[in-house]
């Protein structure tokens, strides 16, 4: 459960527990269960990249199989107190023999509690728990792309409501990250945010909807520093060597980062939904080559078709400037994982295109496409694409 979802239950546990508050027989545990098998297929299930005129690899390619189970469960406990339970438990499982080391197994789970202050304000805390589970893999490199993870969150929100159409929310919390294959990368961090959003509902066709929002980590890592080749003790250089370019090599300190992040958005939600947003990512790191800003721009779309049919698209370009030359080949990790909080998430630029239609009550059958492109924006020798074919069935019950 990452920070929206913090918001959105602080906002149902003000609405949820008002109306049962006012209502003669107040309905107030609410569930949902939702299930998903899907085929798919991965162009590049190692997450390779490719380094112009050095001696790739070839790019490994599979079918796979996914399954998908979830669960929430709210109620309101008692006068004006909100519980929230959450459940996710998920797999894939790839044909080709080279990719079953990318099989991987998910567990998510969540829990809120929230207290309607007054009647614009609410307090809330929550706590969300994320793993991957994956196979052992002898490859370095593709150790170093793998989602083979643990993220804990606890966090504490104060939900306010300052105006009309306007929800305020600031949140402190805190964020362990357990990266299994490499536990230099692992690191524990303090985080604060704050984010605002405004909604305007007409009574016409369409309501309209914007969002800001700011938050900052402080990250100390498991592993020592990166320092440069001209940094690097003698003891590290072997003897009567010299020092070979794009050499780095572990300093005396802890690596220490301070992550900052920023977005806007706007969303016009009608018959058809167009938006489009803007996020700035800044990490400021004391190690070698990780050090980076990022800004990304999306767009989404989404309207209805002939046939009862979906459409859905949305498209994320990302551009990187490091403030260090990027070392061919080395195992950077930390630049992919620090910050995801789900298996399927990249650093990356993307397009999705999704299709959907309902073929019964609470059953639909989705299409989608992604394709994925590198995020290095200056000339790079590094180029990296992946592309991904889901077809799936997803059934969903709900009281």
């Amino acid at each position: 459960m990452g920070r929206s979802a913090v918001a959105a239950l602080s906002l149902l546990a003000m609405t949820g527990a008002v109306r049962a508050q006012t209502a003669e027989a107040p309905e107030t545990e609410r569930y949902t269960l939702r299930a998903e098998v899907g085929l798919e297929y991965d162009s590049n299930v190692h997450r390779a990249e490719i380094v112009a005129r050095g001696d790739n690899p070839p790019l490994v390619a599979s079918p796979l199989e996914r399954l998908v189970l979830a669960a929430t469960l709210s109620d309101v406990v008692a006068d004006g107190q909100l519980l929230t339970l959450g459940a996710t438990a998920a797999g894939k499982i790839f044909d080709a023999p080279a990719a079953r080391d990318e099989n991987v197994a998910i567990a998510q789970s969540s829990l809120a509690w929230a207290k309607v202050l007054s009647p614009r304000a609410t307090f809330t805390l929550a706590g969300a728990y994320y793993e991957a589970f994956q196979p052992a893999t002898a490859n370095l490199i593709d150790a170093s792309e793998r989602r083979d993870f643990r993220s804990l969150a606890p966090a504490a929100q104060l939900g306010l409501l300052p105006g009309p159409g306007l929800e305020l929310s600031l949140s402190a919390g805190y964020r362990f990250f357990v990266f299994k294959p490499d536990r230099e990368d692992d690191f524990s961090a303090p985080a604060l945010t704050a984010d605002l959003r405004w909604v305007r509902q007409s009574d016409g066709d369409a309501d309209w909807e914007a969002s800001t929002g700011a938050g900052y980590e402080h990250r100390t890592f498991g592993g020592p520093v990166l320092v440069p080749g001209s940094s690097c003790p003698p003891w590290e250089i072997p003897p009567g060597q010299t020092i070979p370019p794009g050499l780095v090599c572990s300093g005396p300190d802890t690596r220490v980062d301070d992550f900052l992040m920023a977005h806007l958005d706007l969303q016009r939600v009608g018959r058809v939904l167009i938006g489009g947003g803007y996020a700035f990512h800044y990490n400021l790191s004391n190690s070698f080559g990780e050090t980076v800003m990022r800004h990304v721009a999306t767009a989404r779309f989404a309207a209805p078709l002939p046939a009862g049919l979906t459409l859905a698209a949305r498209a994320e370009i990302l551009l990187a400037f490091y403030s260090q030359p990027q070392v061919i080949g080395a195992i950077a990790a930390g630049n992919s994982f620090s910050s995801i909080e789900s298996i399927d998430d990249e650093n990356r630029s993307s397009v999705r295109v999704d299709l959907s239609r309902e073929i019964e009550d609470r059953v639909r059958v989705v299409a989608r496409y992604t394709f994925y492109a590198n995020e290095i924006a200056n000339a790079s020798p590094i180029s990296y694409r992946r592309q991904t074919f889901l077809l799936s069935v997803i059934g969903s019950l709900e009281k």
